[in-house]
């Protein structure tokens, strides 16, 4: 569960004027970052995914805390449909402060017998919507704008250390912190930080009962990742259930060092 220093409520971590974009917005971690954003005091919530009923519930229940919300239906594999998503939007709220990208799903096989037209869907699925959504976010940016990327840790574990069979997945979401390093790195005027939001009982990823981390948690955590305080994890790849206040607390290393990025270190390139 959330704690008090990353409460949304806490007012160093307001998002008052902010408008918050977040795709797969509709279920599991998105619409748990909406709500999280929404009791921030987030001038606008918008959800962006696939499925029309599902958008309204959450929208209903993000609603709930008086803030706008406004949901639309968009396959993000589709770039037409992505780029429209976001004129609608910017031409209702204007510019958009923060984009999550939490759009994706998980598949598994082995690595003897994955078809390639069922890898190449998972790529789609996985790297090809962040694509999308990060390119339709470029014209319609605040003046300090701020992306924040679901990853996993299966983009960075052995393989050996991984869950059995997950290999198409890994793949995706590594091709995928990949593009988010580079798109990074060509528009440094934007934050971009990669989150591995803890591991949690969602739709995508079976309501797992070891799951240890509530989906609060990394709603919580996303919106102090968008304040002024995380501000020196730029470029950086975190998990939300580390505790904020020691990452805080050794941010001038993390800043001056290669800490928390995704690289091949210890010998000489």
């Amino acid at each position: 569960m959330p704690y008090s220093f990353i409460s949304s409520t806490r007012p160093e971590l307001s998002a008052k004027g902010k408008n918050i974009v977040i795709t797969g917005g509709g279920s599991g971690i998105g619409k748990a970052v909406g709500l999280a954003f929404a009791k921030a005091g987030a001038r606008s919530i918008s959800i962006i995914g696939r499925r029309a009923d599902v958008l309204r519930t959450a929208e209903a229940e993000i609603a709930a805390h008086k803030t706008t919300v406004l949901s639309v239906t968009a396959d993000l594999a589709d770039k037409d449909q992505t780029l429209a998503a976001f004129q609608l939007l910017s031409r209702k709220i204007g510019k958009i402060d923060v984009l999550v990208s939490n759009a994706g799903a998980y598949d598994s096989g082995h690595m003897a017998t994955y078809s390639a037209n069922s890898l190449m869907r998972t790529l789609e699925l996985n790297v090809v919507t962040a694509l999308h959504a990060c390119q339709a976010f470029l014209p319609f940016v605040g003046p300090d704008p701020i992306l924040l990327n679901t990853t996993s840790d299966m983009a960075c574990m052995p393989a050996k250390e991984g869950w059995h069979g997950s290999g198409p997945y890994s793949i995706s979401k590594a091709a995928a912190l990949k593009f988010m390093d580079y798109f990074a790195a060509e528009n440094p005027h934007i934050r971009v930080i990669n989150v591995q939001p803890g591991w949690i009982p969602t739709e995508m990823t079976g309501y797992h009962e070891a799951a240890p981390d509530s989906v609060e948690l990394p709603g919580a955590f996303y919106v102090w990742l968008a304040s002024a305080e995380a501000a020196f994890l730029k470029g950086k790849v975190v998990w939300a259930n580390w505790d904020a206040e020691e990452l805080m607390q050794i941010a001038g290393e993390i800043q001056s060092m290669k800490k928390l990025t995704w690289a091949v270190t210890g010998v000489a390139i």
